[in-house]
């Protein structure tokens, strides 16, 4: 009698678990592979959606440049006579006293809050730069023609640029506050910011005009948008107050905006002021 011991054959049971270890391998082989595929696919998917977000902003660009009057200079570069060069905001009629501080106004006419400040407090500001009380600069900036999809701003500033020119840009600056569309980024028409410069009285329209329509304050007004940023304001209405080599001082936005601004800028200048 024979019997059969556990086990079974050696080579067959080795045969056995080479056979397995091929199907684990080729199973192994076939997850990379579909790994793989699934990459790829993410890859290009993504590529894909990459292109069509930079195809969408191209063309959003395209139609924004497009929207806009052509604003190429024809006119030799100027600067207004009230302004100390490029980068420098108009300074208002006035003699300085001794010991007067420094009233730096940034506005954009665009800005709701610049015509309700300029409404509440622009005369104030002007009798401040004509008594003596401080020297009044004002920056016009255009920061919102890029937030509202347009080029009213620039183009506001450079007519008051121009009217700066000719002496009359307090009278500009009011009437086109006074004309501010309700709607914001409602703009300016060509027509109308003309119209504000014949309400302004600027004597010579013909004068203004070309300097209009040849964008001749066009880098002067880009230069004080630059400067916007180096004198540290964010927004408008920002209005900032300088004692005579003096630390310049923010006067709050809540006060300017809020039931009496006219006195916050006079306490203001008072305090900033420096006896001899």
């Amino acid at each position: 009698m024979s019997t059969k011991k556990p086990g079974g054959h050696p080579a067959r049971a080795a045969q056995a678990e080479d056979a397995r270890e091929a199907r684990r391998a080729k199973a192994t082989a076939l997850r990379q592979r579909e790994l793989a595929r699934e990459r790829s696919r993410r890859v290009l998917l993504t590529s894909i959606a990459v292109v069509v977000v930079l195809a969408i902003v191209a063309v959003v660009v395209v139609v924004i440049e497009r929207s806009r009057p052509d604003t190429v200079a024809t006119a030799a570069q100027e600067v207004p006579p009230s302004a100390s060069g490029m980068g420098a905001g108009i300074v208002l009629p006035g003699t300085p006293a001794q010991g007067a501080p420094t009233l730096d106004v940034w506005l954009d006419y665009q800005c709701p809050y610049c015509e309700r400040f300029e409404t509440a407090a622009g005369d104030d500001v002007v009798r401040l730069a004509a008594d003596g009380e401080a020297e009044v600069v004002v920056h016009t900036v255009t920061f919102l023609d890029g937030n509202l999809g347009n080029d009213a701003s620039q183009r506001a500033a450079e007519g008051a640029a121009a009217a700066a020119a000719q002496g009359r840009f307090v009278e500009y600056n009011r009437v086109v506050f006074a004309n501010q569309p309700e709607r914001e980024g409602a703009g300016y028409t060509d027509a109308q910011l003309r119209d504000f410069a014949e309400q302004a009285g600027v004597p010579d329209l013909a004068q203004w005009q070309a300097a209009y329509d040849g964008h001749a304050y066009r880098d002067y007004v880009q230069s004080v948008q630059d400067s916007m940023g180096d004198n540290g304001v964010s927004g408008t209405p920002t209005v900032t107050v300088t004692p005579e080599g003096g630390q310049k001082q923010e006067i709050p936005t809540q006060d300017l905006l809020g039931s009496d601004p006219a006195t916050a800028l006079e306490q203001a200048v008072a305090a900033a002021t420096t006896t001899p």
